[in-house]
């Protein structure tokens, strides 16, 4: 076949031009798919850095020139400075190396150089520069470059759909097979303006109306506006205003309607975009056009899957490497070791939770050693992370800086659990768990679907967990994740020292596990779907086995209950009362964004019963979210007692 890779930042090729991991995952298949004996290539921006790519590689530049001027309509309540469409002149060259028998085409001009040091655009730029839409330029000019000069019957492999929206339509019926893979969980409800799609697509001489019948419907229930003004903190969904026609439309409902394929990098990242099962978004998500448009189309839906390193598929767990690198960081090696490695991103990664739950543990007297490599530009001001490495001199580690792969392995496989709390249901694969698994490391991790691959379990005896599962978490600084680190944490020290046999049971499990994430397979997985799509067999069928039922691993079996209460109302307030079994937290949720989000306590009388008052709602309803204990969550409406103050049940 011939395959090429289609990206925004394809720059993996060079370890010190990496700006994100999509990089890193776009190099070790491209390789795989060259050793394969197909025909592999790439296309890329050069994102201004041209001279600096000229010094390790021969730069070629090829007889091709982009040269247009590309239409944009803006969004007036963005772009208000600004008048209703925008016409961006365009020059680009396009420029070739070639990295292991690669070749890596650099598209290079105008805005497609701007940013070199970061390559995308900042956010703040939105309504006040049009370099805000360097993206939008590389989709327009790559399309153009793959339509002139890319035979037809290629697999054109696009990632992130978030930058690469429009290219499927502008690519479509030149005879490519075009695999969309989704690589970050951003809200499964992202949009894009309709009248921009619209333009672009019909400037080029695409058809406009791919992007026709996209847009939400009405969500105006008192139910509804609680969850649209709640849910934008949970980060699992965005709010769009309201506004005649429904000018913003469904980002991957576009995309799947004109790909062959589009791929998730794991079962759990597929089971949460198509279903958003046991989350506070899962009921509003039933009635948005981007389920719909991932349902219909759920034939194309596959899990091409994500790995690890090559080079941690052969670390050994060896007591003299643990000896050597706990004793040279000062630390005790006959001590239990606890180990932390992600970038710094206190929310995403539930890093707060993290060093406040490890706080709380040493505080209560535990003795462990902690390993924390936190990832960021510079020290980051926290005061959390300072407290602990301060107050802990003899246990804790913390590093912010870069760490070799050497000593990162050191690391790993001194430690005996690896920690990952992460948040938001963000992390699609996570990479760090995996090799800290395949050096021999227990994980202790939230039951993020994204995540479950790792076979984290709430019960360690379920067959083949591989260490602890944490509540999920969507929510900004977490109280109750807070909690499950320290208690799962206290858990996992008490077994290490009480049941040695059972930790090396897991940590077997947890090697075996890791290992299994390799690129190999990983390939092979992709070189089916693409040969289904080049055959024009159903892509979703050459995967079967990367295809898991959805929903099948619900905790208990069933859906979580929401529970049952009541409201008696008292003049201009309304006493609540509900119970929910094995609800952690339950909260009266206001139905727009003033009023306050009110928690109920927990009603002291030995029931499971909570309480509390809230004003009255002038709709005579009440929203009401219930959070379980193992993270699942559900909505409810509590309908409000008549003006002559009978309680009424919901």
């Amino acid at each position: 076949m011939r395959i090429i890779e289609c990206h925004f930042e394809f720059s993996g090729f060079d370890d010190h031009l990496v700006k994100a991991g999509t990089s890193v995952y776009l190099w070790n298949l491209v390789r795989q798919f060259k050793s394969a004996g197909h025909e592999t290539g790439a296309v890329t921006a050069a994102h201004g850095l041209l001279d600096v790519i000229a010094e390790k590689h021969t730069v070629t530049e090829l007889d091709w020139e982009f040269r247009d001027r590309i239409p944009v309509r803006l969004d007036p309540a963005d772009w208000s400075a600004f008048p209703e469409t925008v016409t961006l002149d365009i020059t680009a060259r396009a420029y070739r190396i070639t990295v292991e028998g690669i070749d890596i085409v650099l598209l290079s001009g105008d805005m497609l150089d701007t940013f070199p040091a970061s390559f995308y655009p900042p956010r703040e730029l939105k309504g006040r520069s049009l370099e805000f839409f360097k993206p939008l330029v590389f989709q327009v000019v790559a399309a153009r470059y793959l339509k002139e000069r890319v035979p037809d019957g290629t697999v054109v492999h696009l990632h992130e759909p978030f930058y690469h929206y429009l290219l499927p339509g502008l690519i479509a019926g030149h005879g490519f097979h075009v695999v969309s893979t989704v690589q970050t969980n951003m809200a499964v409800n992202t949009k894009v303006y309709g009248p921009e799609v619209r333009g672009v697509l019909a400037s080029e001489g695409a058809d406009a109306s791919v992007a026709d019948g996209l847009a939400d419907p009405p969500l105006d229930s008192h139910l509804e506006r609680a969850m649209r003004a709640f849910l934008p903190q949970t980060l699992l969904y965005s709010d769009y205003p309201e506004r005649p026609g429904h000018d913003y439309i469904t980002m991957l409902g576009l995309v799947v309607r004109s790909v062959a394929a589009m791929d998730f990098l794991s079962h759990g990242q597929l089971d949460h975009a198509l279903t958003q099962a046991e989350t506070p978004f899962e009921q509003l998500f039933q009635r948005l056009a981007v389920r719909r448009e991932l349902q219909t189309h759920d034939h194309l839906l596959v899990v091409g899957g994500c790995a690890i390193g090559d080079e941690w598929l052969d670390v050994r767990r060896d007591d003299g490497l643990r000896k050597r690198t706990l004793t040279g960081l000062g630390l005790d090696p006959e001590l239990p070791t606890i180990y932390h490695n992600a970038r710094y991103s206190v929310q995403h990664k539930g890093q707060m939770e993290l060093f406040r739950g490890v706080r709380k543990l040493l505080d209560a007297g535990r003795r462990c050693n902690v390993l924390l490599h936190c990832l960021a530009p510079q020290p980051p001001d926290d005061e959390d992370l300072t407290a602990l490495a301060r107050d802990y001199p003899g246990l804790v580690r913390v590093e912010t800086g870069p760490m070799s792969s050497d000593e990162l392995k050191g690391w790993a496989v001194a430690s005996d659990f690896c920690v990952f709390p992460s948040k938001f249901e963000m992390d699609t694969f996570l990479m760090a768990m995996g090799e800290a698994m395949a050096s021999g490391s227990v994980p202790i991790a939230t039951a993020q679907r994204g995540m479950r691959h790792f076979q984290q379990s709430f019960d360690l005896d379920a067959p083949g967990a591989t260490g602890l599962a944490l509540p999920r978490s969507f929510r900004v600084d977490d109280p109750l994740l807070t909690e499950a680190v320290y208690t799962g944490l206290a858990r996992m020290l008490d077994l290490w020292h009480d049941d040695p046999e059972r930790v090396e049971a897991l940590r077997a499990r947890a090697v075996e596990v890791g290992r299994s994430f390799t690129w190999q397979a990983a390939a092979e997985r992709f070189l089916a779907v693409f040969a289904a799509c080049v055959a024009g067999t159903t892509p979703a069928d050459a995967v079967p086995s990367a295809r898991e039922p959805v929903r099948e691993e619900r905790q208990g079996g069933a859906p979580f209950d929401a529970g049952h209460g009541s409201a008696d109302r008292s003049g201009d307030a309304v006493a609540v009362r509900w119970r929910a079994e094995q609800a952690s937290r339950v909260e009266i949720v206001p139905a727009g964004l003033d009023g306050d989000v009110t928690v109920l306590e927990r009603a002291g009388d030995g029931t499971d019963a909570f309480a509390g008052t809230v004003p009255l709602p002038a709709d005579g309803a009440l929203a009401v979210l219930v959070t379980g204990r193992d993270g699942r969550s559900a909505w409810a409406e509590l309908t409000l007692p008549a003006s002559d103050g009978r309680p009424v049940a919901g």
